[in-house]
C-alpha cells in the first residue's frame, strides 16, 4: 500500500509516493475529480480504491485554519479546494495527497476508469531511468508550496521522500508574480565561497549540510542529490480544451536573465535587470551590491521575488554569473507610473536603441514618448525622452569622444579594403584632434579620367557634441549626378583648415589640366585655392553673389524681382554680346548694385561668358550644398560614424549607378541625350549654308544666327565649346552633311565613361571586432578637440546666409487682430464700445 501513516501528534507522513500534476475545470465536482485522478495516475478503479487529502498553506490568516490535512470526499470540499486554488493569495494550486489501497472482493464501485495500469502504486523509489533534466521543472514542483531546493517538510510534518516527477516544461520569467517559494534565506549551496567583509556566514552549516527555514532541519539526501533546476526556462504545457489555467500565470519568451547566464560587468547585469523589470512592470530594490556579490528583491516587503549574481574574485575581467532567481512575484504589482525606479533614460535608451540602426531614421523625443505610452503604458516627460534618445544614439553610433580615438584604426581598415583610398589625420602636440581628410580610391580613379574637371567646395557646421566643420569637394558625372570626391572633418573653419584641406586635395588629384574650383565668396577658400592650385581657375557661385546684393542694397520687391531676373540671365549668358546687354540692364535698374558686381566682385568670377576657364553647366555650389543636405542628419553623428556613413552612401551609389549605366541603350547618358534630342528638334527647322569644307552658316529655328566650325568644334553662340555638347547650330550642320553629331560631344557625356566612373566598387570595412590593425596604429591615441563642448542643447537648425529667403512667422496684431504688424505699431481705429 502506498499512502500515509500516523506519526506523533496525530499528524500524517506520506512516503514512497509519485509526484504528478494536472488541471481541472473551474466547476469540477467530486466524481469528476475522482475520475480525473484515476485517469492521471493510471490506476485501475476495479482493483484499487483511493482517498484524497489536502493541506493548505497561506500567508492570509483567513486560511491558516486549513493547515491540517483535510479529506476530500464530496462536492462541497472540491469547491473549497478549487476556490483556494484560484485565489491569488494561495499561489494558484493545491497539493492533493492520494493514498491507494487494494479493494476487497466484495467491495464495489460505480465509477469505472477504463485505462491501462502503468503507474505502480507500490513503488518504493524513483525509477532508475527517471531523472530531472537540467532547465526543466515539474508542474507540481513549480506550483506546489514544496520544492526540492527549499522546504521538504510542511507545517504538519508531511514529507515527500523518493519523489519522482513527471516533467512538464513551464515557461517562466521575471514577469510571473506568484511564487511558490517560502524560503526567506535566499541562499544557494553552489555559491562561490568568497564573501565580502560585511557578508553573513551563518546561511549555511559548517559541514555544508543543506538547511531550510524551519528549525534548520536537514533535507532528505535524495532530494539534494538531484541536479539543480532552472526555474526560468521551458515551454508551457499543452492544455486540454476543457481545462482552464490560472489567469495569473504569465510567461515570457525572452531569455534576458536566467540562472547560469554570464555578464561581463555588474553594471551590464543591473541594466539588463532593469530592462526586464521595466518591461514586466515591477520594481526592485538592491539589497546588497559589493565587488563580488549582488542581491536584489522586490520592492514589496511581502513579495518573495529575489535574484542574486556573484563573481569569484575581485580581479578584473572576471564574469558575473546569475546564481539564483526566485522568479515569481507574490505581490500585486501595478503598472509603472512616473517616478518609479526603472523609468530611467538609460533603460529607455536601450529599449529604443534599435530605432536608430538606420542612419537616416529620424526618431524624435515626442516619438519616443508616444511609443513608450503605447507599448508600456509609461508617460515620459520631454526631457526624459530626450535623454533616452541620447543614450540610444550612443549605443548605436558610439561615444563621441571615443569615436575620435577610433579614427586611426578605421582609416587603416578603409585604406586596406579600398585600393587607392587616401586618408590623413592631424593632431596637435597633445594628441588632440585637429583635421581629418578622406578621399575614396573609387572616386579618385573615376574623377581623373571620366568626370568633368570642375569641383565645387563648401563647408558646413557639424552638430555633434564637439561641433566642428565638415568640408566637401564634389563634382558632377556625365549623367548630371553628384559625384563626391573628398570630405574633411575640421575642428573649426578657418584659414589654416582650408589650406590644409586644399593641400590634401591637391595631393590626391594633382594639377589636372583645365581644373576649375568653385566656391562661395569665402576669402579663406579663395586664398587656399590660389596658394595650392597654381594651374586651377577659381570661380564664385553666382547664387551667393545674388544673396550678398540683396542684403547690401535695399530694393522694393518689384525692383528686386526685375534686378534678380536680369542678373541671372547675365550670369548664365554664353555670348559676350548677350552678357553686355544684360549688364547694361543691371546698370539701368540699380547702378549701385551693378557697380558692386562689376568692380567689387568682378564679372570674370561669376559670369559664365567672362570666366577664364570652362565651367560647363556648373555655375553654383549647389552640388556641394546637396552633399551637405544628404549629410544633414549624419552631421550629428560621432566623427567615425559620420565618415562611415559617407562611405556607405558612396558604396550604394557606385553599385546602383553602375547598373543603371550598363542598362542605358544610348551612346550618351540619359541626361545628355535628352538635351541633344531637344536641340535636334530645333535644328531640323534651321537653314544651313556652307562657308567652307568644315564651316557652316546656320540661321532660323527661332535662334540667333550661328557660324559653326565642325573641325574646331566651335560655334559663335559659344554653347558648343563651353558645354562640350553640340548646340542646335552644330546639329543642323551635321544633319545636312550627314555627320554623326554624337561623336562631336565630349567623352564625359558618354555611357561608357559613366560606367567606367563607377567601375571600381566601394568596399565595406566590416565589423569593428574583426578589424586587423597593426600595433603601432592600435596604440595611437586621438583625443577630442581642445575646445570643450558648450553647455546646453546643441543647435540643429541652419543659420540662413545673407540675403537668403526665410519663411518667417507672420505677425498678428493683438489689438486689431490683423496681420503684418504688432500691437505697438497698430494704427487702426478701434470701434468704441460705448452705447
Amino acid at each position: 500500500m502506498v499512502g500515509g501513516r500516523d506519526i506523533r501528534d496525530g499528524r500524517m507522513e506520506y512516503v514512497n509516493g509519485k509526484n504528478r500534476a494536472f488541471l481541472v475545470g473551474k466547476n469540477c465536482l467530486f466524481d469528476q475529480l475522482l475520475a480525473r485522478v484515476y485517469e492521471v495516475l493510471q490506476i485501475n478503479s476495479n482493483e484499487y480504491s483511493i482517498t484524497m487529502k489536502t493541506t493548505l498553506r497561506s500567508s492570509n490568516t483567513l486560511y491558516r485554519i486549513c493547515a491540517l490535512p483535510m479529506d476530500i470526499f464530496d462536492d462541497e470540499m472540491v469547491r473549497v479546494v478549487l476556490h483556494m486554488a484560484f485565489d491569488v493569495a494561495n499561489f494558484g494550486c493545491i497539493p492533493i495527497f492520494v493514498t491507494t489501497s487494494p479493494r476487497v472482493p466484495s467491495e464495489g464501485i460505480e465509477l469505472h476508469v477504463d485505462t491501462e495500469t502503468s503507474f505502480r502504486a507500490n513503488m518504493y523509489g524513483p525509477d532508475n531511468d527517471e531523472e530531472v533534466l537540467p532547465r526543466t521543472i515539474s508542474l507540481q514542483q513549480y506550483y506546489s508550496p514544496i520544492h526540492d531546493n527549499y522546504d521538504n517538510i510542511d507545517d504538519n510534518d508531511v514529507t515527500l521522500e523518493d519523489v519522482g516527477a513527471t516533467i512538464f516544461s513551464i515557461t517562466t520569467s521575471l514577469e510571473q508574480r506568484y511564487s511558490p517559494y517560502h524560503n526567506h534565506d535566499f541562499r544557494d549551496n553552489d555559491d562561490f565561497h568568497h564573501e565580502t567583509e560585511g557578508d553573513n556566514h551563518d546561511d549555511e552549516c559548517e559541514d555544508n549540510t543543506p538547511v531550510n527555514n524551519r528549525g534548520n532541519r536537514p533535507s532528505p539526501s535524495m532530494v539534494r542529490s538531484r541536479r539543480r533546476i532552472d526555474p526560468l526556462t521551458s515551454l508551457a504545457p499543452t492544455l486540454l480544451s476543457n481545462m482552464v489555467a490560472p489567469s495569473f500565470v504569465s510567461s515570457c519568451d525572452l531569455d534576458d536573465i536566467s540562472v547560469g547566464k554570464l555578464f561581463a560587468e555588474k553594471n551590464e547585469f543591473i541594466l539588463q535587470l532593469r530592462k526586464v523589470a521595466f518591461r514586466d512592470k515591477f520594481d526592485f530594490k538592491i539589497a546588497r551590491s559589493t565587488t563580488i556579490r549582488f542581491e536584489a528583491h522586490c520592492c514589496s516587503e511581502s513579495c518573495k521575488w529575489r535574484i542574486r549574481a556573484t563573481r569569484c574574485s575581485n580581479e578584473q575581467n572576471v564574469l558575473w554569473v546569475v546564481k539564483r532567481i526566485d522568479n515569481v512575484h507574490t505581490c500585486h504589482n501595478e503598472v509603472l507610473v512616473d517616478g518609479r525606479h526603472q523609468v530611467r533614460s538609460r533603460v529607455v535608451g536601450h529599449i529604443i536603441a534599435e530605432k536608430y540602426i538606420q542612419d537616416k531614421r529620424i526618431y524624435t523625443p515626442n516619438d519616443i514618448r508616444a511609443y513608450m505610452q503605447q507599448e508600456y503604458g509609461v508617460q515620459l516627460t520631454y526631457q526624459q525622452a530626450y535623454r533616452a534618445r541620447e543614450v540610444g544614439l550612443e549605443i548605436v553610433r558610439g561615444n563621441p569622444a571615443e569615436s575620435y580615438n577610433l579614427l586611426p584604426k578605421y582609416s587603416h581598415v578603409l585604406t586596406t579594403s579600398n585600393e587607392g583610398t587616401v586618408t590623413h589625420l592631424k593632431q596637435d602636440g597633445d594628441g588632440n584632434f585637429l583635421y581629418y581628410f578622406v578621399a575614396l580610391g573609387s572616386s579618385i580613379k573615376g574623377f581623373m579620367q571620366y568626370i568633368r574637371p570642375v569641383i565645387a567646395v563648401d563647408g558646413t557646421h557639424l552638430k555633434g557634441l564637439y561641433r566642428g566643420s565638415m568640408f566637401v569637394a564634389t563634382c558632377l558625372d556625365g549623367n548630371n549626378q553628384l559625384y563626391p570626391l573628398a570630405i574633411g572633418i575640421m575642428d573649426s573653419e578657418n584659414n589654416d583648415a582650408w589650406e590644409w584641406f586644399m593641400m590634401k586635395l591637391h595631393g590626391v588629384i594633382g594639377d589636372r589640366p583645365e581644373l576649375v574650383i568653385i566656391s562661395d565668396r569665402c576669402t579663406a577658400i579663395r586664398r587656399a585655392v590660389l596658394k595650392v592650385f597654381h594651374n586651377a581657375t577659381h570661380g564664385i557661385c553666382f547664387y551667393h553673389v545674388k544673396g550678398n546684393i540683396k542684403s547690401q542694397f535695399r530694393m522694393s520687391k518689384a525692383l528686386w524681382d526685375q534686378f534678380e531676373l536680369t542678373f541671372i540671365n547675365a550670369a548664365k549668358a554664353y555670348g559676350h554680346e548677350e552678357f553686355k546687354r544684360q549688364l547694361e540692364g543691371l546698370w539701368m535698374i540699380h547702378s549701385g548694385a551693378a557697380d558692386y558686381l562689376e568692380n567689387n566682385v568682378g564679372t570674370c568670377n561669376w559670369a559664365r561668358s567672362q570666366f577664364e576657364g570652362r565651367r560647363y553647366n556648373i555655375l553654383t555650389t549647389n552640388i556641394a550644398e546637396s552633399v551637405n543636405s544628404f549629410m544633414r542628419e549624419p552631421r550629428k553623428f560621432p566623427v567615425t560614424h559620420l565618415v562611415d556613413h559617407f562611405r556607405k552612401t558612396m558604396q550604394q551609389w557606385f553599385y546602383d549607378r553602375k547598373i543603371v549605366a550598363e542598362l542605358m541603350t544610348t551612346r550618351l547618358t540619359t541626361w545628355a541625350d535628352e538635351i541633344v534630342t531637344e536641340r535636334r528638334t530645333i535644328a531640323e527647322r534651321m537653314i544651313v549654308r556652307p562657308v567652307s569644307l568644315h564651316r557652316f552658316q546656320v540661321i532660323g529655328g527661332g535662334l540667333k544666327e550661328g557660324l559653326v566650325d565642325l573641325q574646331q568644334r566651335t560655334c559663335t553662340c559659344r554653347v558648343f565649346q563651353l558645354d562640350q555638347l553640340v548646340c542646335a547650330h552644330a546639329i543642323a550642320a551635321c544633319l545636312t552633311h550627314r555627320v554623326d553629331f554624337i561623336n562631336l560631344c565630349s567623352d564625359f557625356y558618354t555611357t561608357e565613361s559613366l560606367a567606367m566612373a563607377y567601375a571600381q566598387p566601394v568596399e565595406p570595412v566590416g565589423d569593428v571586432a574583426d578589424w586587423e590593425v597593426p600595433d603601432e596604429i592600435q596604440e595611437m591615441q586621438v583625443y577630442p578637440p581642445v575646445e570643450a563642448p558648450p553647455p546646453g542643447r546643441r543647435k540643429e537648425l541652419r543659420i540662413p546666409s545673407a540675403g537668403e529667403d526665410v519663411n518667417r512667422r507672420t505677425v498678428r496684431c493683438g489689438r486689431c487682430h490683423e496681420l503684418g504688424h504688432n500691437r505697438k505699431r497698430c494704427k487702426n481705429p478701434i470701434a468704441s464700445t460705448r452705447s
